[in-house]
């Protein structure tokens, strides 16, 4: 997933400042947003451990899967 699709995603949820705070690792959505977020729009739960290192390796697998 991108970052500016999880952003967006974010932003139905949450004010700007929020959304800033989660995607750089600062906070976390609550418990009862990731689930919805799951539901929703298919955000693994695991991602929340670290979203961050999340959104790179998914960045880095769909680059590798466009070379490959």
């Amino acid at each position: 997933m991108k970052r500016n699709k999880l952003k967006t995603i974010l932003g139905r949820y949450y004010k700007e400042s929020a959304v800033n705070h989660i995607l750089r690792g600062i906070r976390r959505p609550s418990y009862e947003k990731i689930i919805e977020m799951h539901d929703n729009h298919g955000i693994p739960f695991d991602a929340w451990q670290d979203i961050r290192t999340y959104l790179q390796d998914n960045d880095a697998e769909k680059e590798h899967r466009k070379v490959g």
